[in-house]
């Protein structure tokens, strides 16, 4: 009886010993994969990209790195002109905030955004054959989990990590996922894939991402000096076959062409309104996208071409009739801003005439500014802030030569965020075949 009494501390010891070694081993061996995906998953979103008409362009992936923010690849908002992230039958509008097309990483901020963000792996201990899952939307197929190894460290002849190779399956669509370590920690952003090989895929190294604030805002700040000093002013532009007519009315041919920049990206792109057919006073362009009246006033815009100039363009368009100097009138109504729906409370308010210079022709131009509140989504999660723009209306041409315009909305701790700033400025009159 004693001896066997004597025994029984030694056997709790082995118990708890071995109890011990199961633990560490399954820490060793890491998640499992359904545990992995519930943890990590809620960080990953659909990008889904627009043009300037509001059609799809395409989809990727994007993973939430900090509150608000998220992180793409830049390949992913190539060629669009406006882009969403969104899962499920939830949907947020989303601006740019730090390109690094070198490193093909982009950063990306959403307003009133509370989805988790995901915790960065240690690079430096990361080894060819760990265990390592990707989760993604390839091919459209929202939030897909796949697993692989990690097939290869490729490095820079300075030793520098430059890539994760990784046999995880990557499809169109999982551009800016997330590429995780068997304890949910984001090692890479996967980028791409090769059609022709078995299994051979990359992800770039999720600790460039701490380096993409800095290096977004240096591609920025670069970008901004040359668009500043190239940037032409109403009139600098001449081009054969472009020119301003104030006297001649528009026909069947005539192109009215703008430059839209998007103050944030610093990128400039042309806009064009084709006059298709004229029916009676009725000015149809751009195959019934825009229709006016002879007057300038705007009968419908179903295909808005001109960012927010046309997306939030009041009933009947920026314009009261009858103009004058001093007139002020409000404007409460419902439209999109930067591609998501919103409801606008305005008040606007006409300057002096002036007159200005267009393509080498002075006309006389109205300038008009508005102010008050926006309130962007709908449903239970709206989100209020500013809205202020500027125009310039000229009679003669009965049509705006120059807007900008800004709306901010609520972001962190009652502070304002810019959401949406853009400049739209008349360039010309192409008058086919004069």
């Amino acid at each position: 009886m004693n001896g066997a009494h004597c025994l029984r501390p030694a056997r709790l010891a082995l118990v708890c010993a071995s109890l011990s070694l199961l633990a560490f081993g399954a820490q060793a061996q890491g998640l499992a994969p359904d545990i992995l995906f519930e943890k990590v998953s809620p960080s990953v979103w659909v990008v889904q990209t627009s043009d300037a008409q509001g059609r799809p362009v395409g989809r990727g992936s994007a993973v939430v790195t900090a509150p608000g923010r998220l992180v793409t690849n830049c390949h992913v908002l190539a060629k669009s002109s406006s882009f969403v992230v969104k899962r499920d039958n939830v949907s947020y509008g989303a601006t740019l905030e730090f390109p690094d097309p070198e490193r093909d990483l982009c950063q990306i901020k959403v307003a009133n955004f509370t989805a988790p963000a995901v915790e960065l792996a240690d690079i430096n201990k990361l080894g060819v054959g760990a265990k390592v899952y990707a989760i993604g939307n390839p091919r459209g197929l929202e939030v897909t989990l796949s697993d692989g190894l990690i097939s290869g460290l490729r490095k820079t002849d300075k030793d520098e990590l430059e890539v994760v190779q990784t046999t995880t399956p990557l499809s169109p669509g999982s551009s800016g996922g997330g590429l995780f370590d068997d304890q949910g920690r984001l090692i890479g952003i996967t980028t791409r894939g090769f059609r022709d090989s078995q299994n051979l895929n990359f992800a770039v190294p999720a600790n460039w991402i701490v380096e993409l604030a800095a290096r977004g805002q240096a591609n920025l700040e670069k970008r901004a000096a040359p668009m500043a000093a190239a940037a032409p002013s109403l009139g600098a532009v001449t081009r054969p076959g472009v020119e301003l007519k104030p006297e001649a009315p528009l026909r069947v041919g005539d192109t009215l062409e703008y430059v839209l920049t998007d103050r944030y990206t610093r990128t400039q792109r042309t806009v064009y309104y084709r006059v298709d057919r004229i029916e009676g006073d009725r000015i149809v362009f751009n195959q019934g996208g825009l229709i006016e009246r002879d007057s300038g006033e705007v009968v419908s815009i179903t295909t808005p071409a001109g960012g927010d100039f046309d997306g939030a363009m009041p009933p009947g368009g920026w314009v009261k009739p009858g103009i004058t100097s001093g007139q002020g009138w409000r404007l409460n109504y419902k439209a999109l801003l930067a591609g998501q729906p919103a409801t606008f409370n305005l008040t606007a308010t006409a300057g002096q005439t002036e007159t200005v210079n267009v393509l080498g022709e002075s006309v006389k131009a109205h300038t008009v500014s508005l102010t008050g509140w926006v309130t962007i989504g709908v449903g239970f999660n709206p989100t209020s802030g500013r809205f202020t723009a500027r125009f310039k209306y000229a009679p003669e041409l009965r049509r705006v030569i120059h807007f900008e315009s800004k709306g901010e909305v609520n972001g962190n701790v009652a502070s304002l965020r810019a959401f949406s700033n853009e400049l739209l400025e008349l360039r010309g009159i192409n008058r086919y075949g004069r």
